[in-house]
């Protein structure tokens, strides 16, 4: 018997990141019982929730402190 359709199904995508970052995600992941991905998409929504207000501006780029 086919698993009914979920309403608002995941959506899958590949991501490229630097393999200590990603070494460590997945043993964070791994010391919690979840999966890298979990704590990927946990981690996402959070950033979402957390920047919700502010414009992105994917050119932009944080400013060097100058000291005076």
């Amino acid at each position: 018997m086919p698993f009914p359709k979920k309403e608002n199904p995941l959506k899958r995508i590949t991501v490229t990141v630097d393999p200590d970052d990603y070494r460590k995600m997945d043993q964070m992941a791994r010391s919690r019982d979840v999966s890298a991905s979990w704590l990927i998409r946990r981690a996402m929504k959070e950033f979402l929730d957390r920047h919700r207000d502010e414009p992105l501006d994917p050119l932009a780029r944080p400013r060097a402190h100058k000291p005076r």
